[in-house]
């Protein structure tokens, strides 16, 4: 049998494995506002289920709580939390953007998150921690996020210069994550890499300099994953990052299918599952999507997981049937 680390990185060259690697992560809001309770969580699930890897799953804010934004949560354990309060309620208000520490605060929990996780995850499972494209941590500071996109060809200064302030925030805490012990960054667009919400000339313009610019700080590793949220991905335009895995949400009709993604990139694609999808349907139709995404790959260049992050209820018996289907694939060979 190959350890986690070994099937991870011959599946990120293309190289035959005994089976697919298998991870999958979600929110849980009741336990996830400390760096304790987030690692706490995480391993329960990695010592449950087995993962081959494991993507640090933040509370969905912490990225942009240095410039205070601050969401409130229920006292439901599966209850999602909503924005309470935000900096930017007009266009000048972007003006007071500036950077921030980089290892205090929420990003220094997140550090520590890291650090903790490193020491107590078997060193043969690969860490991932979970860091925002600029331009998307820059929409989460007002409300709605469009607002920012109705700026960037009006006053694309004023947008630039807090870009800046951001994204040298984030050079520098990219490069903590890789020093805490973290073997690679999990990159996400949030909305900012669908066509719904941006064109592909502004994701040119205001995302991709600045994605890579937060990729080369962080270093080479093969491990890093480029995350392209939603549903109309744009994954043509993050095709040639400095990454091993590109992930998106396969089951979506507007996006590309698996195995279309492996002709568009040169590493191996994460995804063949709906998080909300066919994961909330019973064991069954979760084994059926894994079964149908192992016959379009073949078992090659293909990580198994969600589209996205699962939903806090996700029953645990799918996973583990998932879990044991992936198995039977290396009982097999």
């Amino acid at each position: 049998m190959m350890t986690s680390r070994d099937r991870v990185l011959a599946t990120l060259r293309g190289d035959a494995t005994d089976r697919p690697p298998v991870s999958f992560w979600g929110h849980v809001y009741d336990r996830e506002c400390s760096a304790e309770d987030l690692v706490a969580h995480t391993l329960e699930r990695q010592a449950r289920h087995r993962w081959d890897w494991v993507k640090l799953n933040p509370r969905k804010h912490y990225h942009v709580e240095p410039w205070g934004v601050r969401y409130d949560y229920s006292n439901v354990p599966a209850g999602k939390p909503v924005v309470a309060a935000y900096p930017v309620h007009t266009p000048e208000d972007w003006d007071a953007i500036d950077e921030r520490a980089h290892d205090e605060g929420a990003l220094g929990e997140q550090l520590e998150a890291v650090r903790m996780m490193r020491a107590r995850l078997p060193h043969d499972v690969p860490l991932l921690q979970t860091v925002f494209t600029p331009l998307a941590i820059l929409a989460e500071l007002t409300e709605p996020p469009t607002a920012l996109r109705d700026l960037l060809d009006v006053q694309p200064e004023r947008v630039e210069r807090a870009l800046e302030a951001v994204t040298r925030t984030f050079e520098r805490y990219v490069a903590a994550v890789m020093r805490a012990g973290a073997d690679g960054l999990y990159l996400g667009t949030v909305d900012w890499g669908s066509r719904a919400f941006i064109r592909p000339d502004q994701l040119r313009r205001w995302s991709r300099p600045y994605d890579l610019r937060l990729l080369a700080a962080a270093g080479e590793s093969p491990f890093h994953m480029m995350h392209v949220c939603k549903g109309d991905a744009q994954l043509a335009e993050f095709a040639d990052y400095p990454v091993g895995a590109w992930s998106w949400d396969t089951s979506s009709p507007a996006n590309p299918t698996l195995a279309q993604g492996l002709a568009l990139v040169r590493g191996a694609v994460v995804g063949g599952i709906g998080h909300e999808a066919e994961l909330q349907r019973g064991p069954e139709a979760a084994v059926a999507a894994f079964q149908h995404a192992y016959r379009e790959t073949g078992g090659r260049r293909w990580m198994f997981a969600p589209g996205c992050s699962m939903p806090p209820d996700t029953p645990d018996a799918t996973l583990a049937a998932l879990r044991d289907a992936v198995d039977r694939v290396a009982s097999s060979h």
